[in-house]
């Protein structure tokens, strides 16, 4: 599976949107707090100290101000968190390339005749990627060193896609996060918009509540997309160094089988298997 650094279009076109949205419910804000001028004549008014009684919002007061978008945003979230600690435990070295399996495997398999099926148990026993690729070139030597690497090469590549599971889905996450972020944003602006025609700009209490609902559900979007993003090319570096890692394993491990023997040594060693 190939990925691409660049994101796909139209997660470009949803953060341009994002954007878009996020100057227009400021400048609506902006109006709403103007001042009408019929108010503008009148003397003003003495200033008064409202820093005592400026009410502080916690994140749940936030929370449940922005709206129905937040839902399935959460539910992005708390998908992803899941994910992420799956592709952590999944992708541990211990897990992929056990540390003791190839010195004991190599002190059990001695001769590719007597020793086969004392060395595809022990590869049962010690179940991980690296093992399930060499017992498959295992049980496929009695056909000849070629066939037994062209077997692990076919179950290399299957161990491969299985350390990429879940990857798509997570990169999915991160960019259904943006596009629920921006539908939000466009959901508070429609209800501060409203607001503004309905009762006019000098009311500010009401028009608060697009402008949360809005500002909210950008951000949560966007943090939600920022983290999957980081993860996502994390867990890609990571798979793309235990597949080396598997690669140099099983090429040192063929190397000691003789895997690099001419063809007519190679004849001779699997003529009587």
């Amino acid at each position: 599976m190939r990925t691409s650094s660049n994101p796909p279009r139209f997660l470009q076109l949803s953060r341009v949107l994002v954007a878009l949205g996020v100057v227009l419910v400021i400048r609506a804000a902006v109006l709403a707090q103007a001042v009408p001028p019929a108010e503008q004549s009148a003397a003003p008014a003495p200033a008064q100290d409202t820093s005592a009684t400026l009410p502080k919002l916690s994140p749940i007061d936030l929370f449940w101000k922005a709206g129905f978008f937040i839902w399935p945003l959460a539910a992005c979230s708390v998908l992803s968190v899941a994910l992420i600690i799956e592709r952590f435990m999944a992708l541990q070295r211990r897990r992929v390339i056990p540390a003791g399996f190839l010195p004991g495997l190599k002190k059990i398999y001695n001769d590719p005749k007597d020793d086969r099926e004392q060395a595809l148990r022990y590869c049962e026993d010690h179940d991980s990627p690296i093992a399930r690729m060499i017992a498959a070139g295992i049980r496929r030597m009695p056909r000849g060193y070629a066939a037994a690497e062209k077997a692990i090469e076919d179950t290399g590549g299957n161990e491969t896609l299985k350390l990429r599971q879940n990857m798509r889905f997570l990169y999915s996450l991160g960019s259904v996060a943006t596009l629920l972020g921006l539908i939000g944003t466009i959901a508070g602006m429609i209800k501060a918009f409203q607001v503004a025609s309905v009762m006019g700009p000098g009311h500010a209490d009401k028009l608060s509540e697009g402008i949360y609902e809005a500002m909210v559900n950008t951000f949560a979007g966007l943090a939600v997309a920022i983290v999957v993003t980081i993860f996502y090319y994390y867990f890609i570096g990571r798979i793309e160094k235990l597949v080396s890692e598997m690669n140099d394993a099983v090429n040192d491990f063929g190397r000691d089988l003789g895997f690099d023997a001419n063809p007519d040594e190679e004849a001779a060693a699997t003529a009587t298997l």
